[in-house]
Formats: structure tokens, C-alpha cells, sequence
């Protein structure tokens, strides 16, 4: 998930744009400066970012010789500095933009290039400030972090409802779209100029800047409104410590590993021993899967998808204030609105695509679900259980889990033995630096790394195409394994996009993964699954996007600068590699002996690749037409939010509710994001992409540095400035087509 747009979305992998980087996204996000202010009055003093090493390089010389150019961000703060300079940012910002208002005669030297110049600038300290209350340990910097981020928010929607800067830029544009050929052709970054004028003019338009000011005014109260619910929405996801207890027995199953990592305590009035079970996913996903006890499962399911009930009200509110902003902006519904600048373009187009797959995919799943249904029964008889007839949501990551081991014998707590997590990551970093031609250094001298925890791993990127010159990429930072406060899920942050100053040098990227594995027991280091294998993969390939854009512009860099219905697209191409048993036994070392793990155990897992894929796909369209029916529908106030989410999963996943109703909806943080509202059908849009690119280019040899190359330079490192359908066009050779994903999925053509 990409989460770009520290700003508004702050919200999960979703967030949205930096400040006056309007480019929405991964998301959402953009960070990485040292930087403070001077004085309220003067310019920022920013020092641009420029790296144990998980690195495939032994060679000590060599590594010596690879000094970064440019310093990472600095991540000493305290709660009173974080104010200040968002402050001193919007203070600085609107000096400028009082100016550039009151220019008589705009044009792109007097008007766009200091306009670019803010974007470029301050996109980075923003982006960081408001990344603070998301990862920080202290309270008081996360609470301010969240302040900032409301100060900023609340001045970005100021700033893009500006109408004296609408009227300048719209002066413009008229002008260069008139004469489009001619400008472009009359100097080489005149297309780059040209798709940022053409970009924050649409943008402007899409903020109703075109509208008369009554209305504008209403836009911008109902935008503050949303932005602000979309920012408490996300801090009750990340400071919620709820959690669910039973007892040793209730937990029959759980494997002595996972209950290592569970708090113990007395309870006070029966004076029994229990085990606290968090929400966070190394905690909850185990109980999920192998207690044995159905009600354990039910309980911890339905205590799970209930947790932050205080979202429901911010939810429903947010859907009422898209629905009228929709209005105000002349779109038929929110989703309209929200698609026309995505490829999709409209709701008809993405619902057709959506209901399409779930007709397709269902006697599919009617299929893998019979059979988990006879699994079920024959467990509850070996058990002495009784068997009612009912396949509930809280069986199926027990029963699939089981149907794993019983039928192909795939033991997912044996197979991570072989993925200690220091290890896979060297090695999962080796595919990258072969692939990409990439290499990865960490940082770890004391006085060198600069990081906002002691658990997180600072690594300096570098581009090997010549070997003899390397050149320097940017800084990713890996925060791995979960901690109160901390955003929950897993995420790539874009903290500062690439782009080329005032004076013609790059400032480079910074990037940080954020995910929550499950840290080291006294028995056992951290031992990854495999699908947390994937999940470093995929949240990799969003930070690799970050880190090699090679246009002068931020706005044009990373994943959030493409539309958001391919953001996940090259994420999901790099799942393919953790399916391949070369690459999953490359990066395999038995964390007790170093052995490789057996071949019959990996053939055995990549077996199961697509078993119950249906119901796995399925389980997406749930989401994305709840998502597509929530932004489509106009009498929201007749709309019963328990009703459509139960029942509709029920409806295209064969999952049984019960007779209690879940609130997932309540911590469904994409549904909240700008980006992925009306949007989350892009996850599977994406896929044909990925899936295309996949099988068209890198399945005769997925480590064919040549075709990486090309791919990392043609579809990644153009991030938005071109159509994207242009460049996998070219990459492909070919339009994309869907073949290969409706195959992926065991459909035809």
C-alpha cells in the first residue's frame, strides 16, 4: 500500500498529497529534509536528503568508496519544534503566494517556476511532520504530529481554493494550451512545464475554483470537514490498544511461538491466568487460523472487526460531506468525481468491471467452498463436535489453513523456520540489486544514522548500471515490527520525492516501509510467513518507484504521481517473485542450522498458489463494492451500513455472518483515504497490469537484469509525467491487455 498525501490522509495505506503537491497519494506522501525554519520571516535552512547492512556486498573498500552525497532527514524533534515549523511553513508559503497574486502581468518565469520552486521545497518537511504520528514512541510527538498535520491540512485546502491564484494560473494556461506545440518545442523541460500547469489548473478546476464564491466558500468548509475526519479516523486506528483475552486452553492450537509473544495476566475476579490478544496482525492472524476452539475464533473475529466503534461516526459523516461536495462540483456521485482522474474515469466503468469478475469468479468459489464445508464437517466429527451446516467468517482462515496442511502439506510455522528475518531480507535485497541493478547499504554507525526508533534500519540506495560509477539513488528506511502508536498495517511512505532545484541539482528520495512483523521471542528470532514474505516484496516495490524517478519535478515522481488505480500495479508484479521456488530458496537459512528449506516443503507451498484464490478474490470485490455502492448511492440516510457490509459479504464470499453484525467498515482505513475511496476496486484493476507485465516480460527469467532495467527506467522512473498506457506500451511492446490475469485467476479469456 502506498500512502502518499501525508497531509490528509494520514489515514493508512492511503495517503494522500503533500501540501501544495496536489498529486494525490499512497497511498498516499512525500518527506525527507533536515530542515528548520529560521524565523517565521525567513526561509527554510534545508538540507535535502541525499544509508547492517542487509547488503549483498562484502567488500569493505568498496563500500567505503559509496559516501552519500546528501544527508538523510534528521528525526530529532520535539513536540514544540514540530508546530513552529509548520507554522513557519505556512507562514513562508502564503508570503509567497500574496505575491505571486499580486503579479500583474503571470507568465511561467515570474509565475510557475516560484510556484514549482514552493512545491519541490516544502513538500518534504511537511510530508515528515505529519509521518511523525504515525511511527513516533512519544505520545506527545505523535499528538503534535497530529496538530501540525491539521494546521497544514486546513492551510492546503486554503491554499488550493485560492481563487487570485486560480485566476494567474488560468491566464496561463490559455495561453501555453493554446500554443501547445510551439511551447513545448521552444526548450527541453517545456513538457514537464507544460504538465504542471496543465495539472494544477485541473486541479484548481476539480476544486470549484471555477464555481462563484458562495459555493467555493462551501467546497472549502466541507473539505476541512472531511479532512479533518479522515485524520481522527486514522489516529484512532493507530492509538487504539484494544485487545481480547482467554485462557490457555481457549488458545489449543496456538503454537508455542505465538503464545511466547502474548502479554500474560491474572484475572482479577476468577484469578485465572489469560493471554492478552491484540488486533495487530502478528497477534490476531495466528488465533484466526489455528485455534482450535470455533467460539475462540468467534470471539477474537467479531471483538476484531469491531474494535474503534468511535469511526462509525466520523464514516457515516464522511459519506454525507463526499456526497455534497460531489453536488457542489456539478458530479452525479462522489465516485464520479473521485474517477475522473483515474483510468477507470467513471463509476459504470468500474463497476462493470467489478461485477463482472464476481459473476465470473463465483462458481469458483461455490466450488472451494463446498469443500472447505466438507473439511468442517469432518473435523467436527473427529472432535465430537456438532456440525451444523454453516460455514461461518471466522472459520475460513481456520479451514483454509487446515485444508493447507491436510492436502498439501504445508505447515506455514514450519516453512517460517527457514525465513529468520535478517537473513531473508539480505536476501530478498539481492533480487532487488540483480533485478534493478540496485544495491542497498545500511547504515550503522551511531553517529551516522539519524532514525525516529532504535528498531528502525536506515539503508542508502545506489545505481549500479556502471559498476565503476555508481550513482547514488536516495534513503529507505525499514520500520518492521510493531509498537504502541504505530500505524497498524503495512505501508510504504514516500517521505520526499525526487527533483531538481533552483540551482540544477537533485535532491534525492527518501522512502520508508513500514510494516509490523513479528519481533524476536527469547527463544526464537523473528521469523517471517510467507505471506509476510509477499508483503515486504510488494510494500518494497512501492519504495523502489519512490526512490528512481528521474523527472525535475516531485509532482511527477514516485507511485502517487500515476493514477490510483495503477499505484499497486508494480507491487503486485514483484509479489510474482515470492512464488518462485528459485528466489524462495535463495532466501531461505533455517534460523537453528542455515539449512536451505527442503524442496519437497517449497514445491508443496507454491502448490497452493492459487488454491482458494476465488474465495481470496472474491473477498476483494466485497471490499470494492461496498466501497463503489457506499460513494454511488444518493439517500445515504436509507442506507444501512450494518446490513450492507454483513450481508453483502455473505451475498459474493459464501461466508456466514451469524447473528452477530461486524463494523468492518469502521476500520477500513482505505475507504477512508481520498485516494482509494470509490477506489479500493483498484487493487484488482491493477493486477492486469501486473499480471501482464509479469508474464509478458520477466517469466522466462525474472532475474533478467536487462528487462529490469528497462522496466525500472520506462514504467517506474517516468512516475505521471507521461500517460501511463504510453509507457507499459512501450515496455510491453504492446497495448496491455487481461489475458494473463483472467488466467492468473482460473478464468478464460
Amino acid at each position: 500500500m502506498v500512502l502518499k498525501n501525508l497531509i490528509k490522509s494520514s489515514t493508512s495505506k492511503l495517503l494522500h498529497t503533500s501540501f501544495t503537491n496536489r498529486k494525490t497519494l499512497f497511498c498516499a506522501l512525500t518527506i525527507g529534509v533536515t530542515a528548520h525554519c529560521l524565523s517565521k520571516n525567513n526561509n527554510y535552512l534545508i538540507n535535502f536528503p541525499g544509508g547492517k547492512s542487509f547488503s549483498t556486498m562484502t567488500t569493505d573498500t568498496f563500500t567505503q568508496k559509496l559516501i552519500a552525497p546528501s544527508n538523510p532527514p534528521n528525526w530529532n524533534w520535539n513536540p514544540k519544534r514540530i508546530i513552529f515549523d509548520a507554522e513557519c511553513i505556512i507562514d513562508n508559503a502564503n508570503q509567497l503566494f500574496n505575491k505571486l497574486a499580486a503579479i500583474e502581468n503571470p507568465n511561467i518565469e515570474n509565475f510557475v517556476v516560484p510556484f514549482m520552486e514552493q512545491e519541490n521545497r516544502s513538500g518534504p518537511l511537511v510530508n515528515q511532520l505529519c509521518f511523525l504520528q504515525h511511527v513516533s514512541s512519544d505520545k506527545d510527538i505523535r499528538d503534535s504530529s497530529f496538530k501540525a498535520t491539521e494546521l497544514l491540512q486546513n492551510f492546503e485546502i486554503e491554499a488550493s481554493l485560492r481563487y487570485d491564484l486560480f485566476i494567474q494560473i488560468d491566464k496561463i494556461w490559455k495561453d501555453i494550451s493554446a500554443n501547445k506545440d510551439k511551447f513545448i518545442e521552444a526548450k527541453p523541460d517545456n513538457f514537464e512545464i507544460f504538465r504542471f500547469v496543465e495539472k494544477v489548473h485541473k486541479d484548481y478546476v476539480r476544486a470549484g475554483l471555477n464555481l462563484p464564491k458562495e459555493k467555493r466558500d462551501l467546497v472549502k468548509d466541507v473539505k476541512k470537514k472531511l479532512a479533518s475526519n479522515a485524520l481522527q479516523f486514522s489516529t484512532n486506528l493507530g492509538e487504539q490498544k484494544e485487545f481480547i483475552s482467554f485462557t490457555k486452553e481457549e488458545l489449543d492450537g496456538v503454537s508455542p511461538t505465538v503464545m511466547e509473544q502474548f502479554e500474560k495476566f491474572t484475572d482479577n475476579e476468577t484469578g485465572i491466568e489469560k493471554y492478552k490478544v491484540t488486533f495487530k496482525y502478528p497477534d490476531i492472524f495466528p488465533v484466526l487460523k489455528t485455534a482450535n476452539n470455533p467460539e475462540t475464533r468467534r470471539l477474537a473475529f467479531n471483538a476484531d472487526q469491531s474494535k474503534v466503534p468511535q469511526n462509525e461516526k466520523l464514516f457515516k459523516e464522511t459519506l454525507q460531506l463526499r456526497d455534497e461536495l460531489a453536488t457542489l462540483l456539478g458530479y452525479s456521485t462522489y465516485a464520479n468525481y473521485n474517477l475522473e482522474i483515474k483510468m477507470a474515469k467513471n463509476q459504470e466503468t468500474a463497476l462493470h468491471f467489478l461485477t463482472d469478475l464476481k459473476d465470473r469468479l463465483k462458481p469458483l468459489g461455490a466450488k472451494e467452498i463446498e469443500i472447505l464445508k466438507q473439511l468442517k464437517e469432518k473435523t467436527c466429527k473427529e472432535n465430537n463436535i456438532p456440525y451444523d451446516g454453516h460455514y461461518y467468517i471466522w472459520d475460513h482462515r481456520y479451514y483454509d489453513n487446515k485444508y493447507l496442511k491436510d492436502n498439501y502439506n504445508v505447515d506455514l510455522e514450519k516453512i517460517s523456520d527457514y525465513y529468520p528475518i535478517d537473513s531473508t531480507i539480505k536476501g530478498m535485497l539481492g533480487i532487488y540489486e540483480t533485478l534493478l541493478k540496485l544495491k542497498f547499504i545500511e547504515e550503522t554507525d551511531p553517529a551516522k544514522k539519524t532514525v525516529w526508533h532504535p528498531d528502525v534500519k536506515q539503508l542508502a540506495v545506489w545505481k549500479m548500471d556502471n559498476p565503476e560509477l555508481p550513482e547514488f539513488v536516495g534513503w529507505i528506511y525499514f520500520d518492521l515490527h510493531p509498537r504502541d502508536g504505530k500505524y497498524g498495517h503495512a505501508a510504504n511512505f514516500g517521505l520526499s520525492s525526487s527533483f531538481v532545484d533552483s540551482e540544477g541539482k537533485r535532491s534525492y528520495p527518501v522512502t520508508a516501509l513500514v510494516c509490523n512483523f513479528s519481533k524476536s521471542t527469547a527463544t526464537k528470532p523473528s521469523l517471517l510467513k510467507h505471506n509476510e514474505i509477499t508483503t515486504f516484496f510488494h510494500e518494497l516495490g512501492h519504495g523502489i518507484h519512490d526512490l528512481v524517478g528521474k523527472n525535475k519535478l516531485a509532482r511527477f515522481n514516485g507511485p502517487g504521481a500515476t493514477p490510483w488505480d495503477f499505484v499497486e500495479a508494480p507491487s503486485q508484479m514483484l509479489e510474482f517473485w515470492t512464488w518462485n521456488k528459485n528466489e524462495l530458496q535463495s532466501l531461505s537459512s533455517h534460523y537453528e542450522t542455515g539449512e536451505k528449506i527442503p524442496e519437497q516443503l517449497l514445491e508443496s507451498l507454491i502448490m497452493t498458489k492459487h488454491v482458494n484464490g476465488a474465495l481470496f478474490a472474491l473477498r476483494q470485490l466485497h471490499f470494492g463494492l461496498f466501497d463503489m455502492k457506499v460513494h454511488t448511492t444518493k439517500e445515504l440516510g436509507k442506507l444501512n451500513l450494518e446490513e450492507l457490509w454483513n450481508e453483502t459479504r455473505e451475498e459474493i464470499c459464501f461466508v456466514e455472518t451469524g447473528s452477530e453484525y461486524t463494523k468492518g467498515y469502521d476500520s477500513f482505513g482505505h475507504i477512508m483515504s481520498d485516494s482509494y475511496s470509490a477506489g479500493y476496486y483498484g487493487y484488482m484493476w491493477a493486477e492486469v497490469f501486473a499480471t501482464d507485465m509479469y508474464y509478458t516480460k520477466f517469466l522466462p527469467n525474472p532475474l533478467n537484469s536487462e528487462v529490469g532495467v528497462q522496466y525500472r527506467d520506462i514504467v517506474l522512473a517516468n512516475g505521471g509525467l507521461y500517460e501511463i498506457n504510453d509507457k507499459l506500451t512501450e515496455f510491453l511492446g504492446r497495448p496491455p491487455k487481461k489475458d494473463a490475469f483472467l488466467k492468473e485467476l482460473g478464468l478464460s479469456v
